[in-house]
């Protein structure tokens, strides 16, 4: 398996693109089509894309994603409320195509995609565990966290949800939705909201 990632996109956000023999995933689709299209080969099905939360910046580019390529998308249903009509209003923006919830363990095409709920950033936040790299969308980055005070989001939950991170394998590779990359053992080191 081979992962990709795209140049900073609107909001310095990072997305990702998984390969595996002719498969690809894409995580987190944010404001830079063209970006994450180059990183797809011509020859490779798009099995699916997965979101980590509704907020635009990791959005923005499903539905002209879903219009090529024709593949489910995946949210928790406590974010689908950040992707309809009104969603600007909350800090989402709409999309159009269907919505898939995540299941625990969510198998999708040649991916099997492990699960986290990690409410705090968003009530819909998740974490998504592909063999040994975690997603962590706005929950967790290098030696910091997301912010708390948009809507849906939580403190408490926030604790919560990094209290079971901290419990997962320490070999981990974070990729989180902004900054750069990290291992959890390095963040149990350094970060100061896993201490």
């Amino acid at each position: 398996m081979k992962l990709s990632m795209t140049p900073k996109g609107l909001d310095d956000e990072n997305t990702y693109v998984l390969h595996d023999k002719k498969h690809a995933l894409i995580i987190d689709p944010g404001a830079r089509l063209k970006d994450i299209l180059a990183l797809l080969a011509p020859n490779e099905t798009v099995d699916g894309i997965c979101l980590t939360h509704g907020h635009k910046d990791h959005t923005f580019a499903t539905d002209d994603l879903v219009d090529l390529f024709h593949c489910p998308v995946y949210i928790h249903p406590l974010d689908m409320t950040l992707c309809l009509g009104n969603a600007a209003a909350f800090g989402g923006t709409p999309i159009y195509s269907p919505l898939s919830a995540y299941e625990p363990e969510t198998p999708i095409g040649r991916f099997l995609v492990k699960v986290l709920h990690t409410p705090g950033h968003t009530a819909g936040s998740v974490c998504l565990q592909i063999r040994s790299h975690l997603f962590t969308g706005d929950t967790l980055f290098a030696q910091d966290i997301g912010r708390t005070d948009l809507y849906s989001g939580d403190e408490q939950q926030m604790k919560e949800s990094l209290e079971r991170l901290k419990s997962l394998r320490h070999d981990l590779i974070i990729h989180p939705g902004h900054g750069p990359e990290s291992t959890l053992s390095q963040e149990l080191l350094l970060n100061p909201y896993l201490k």
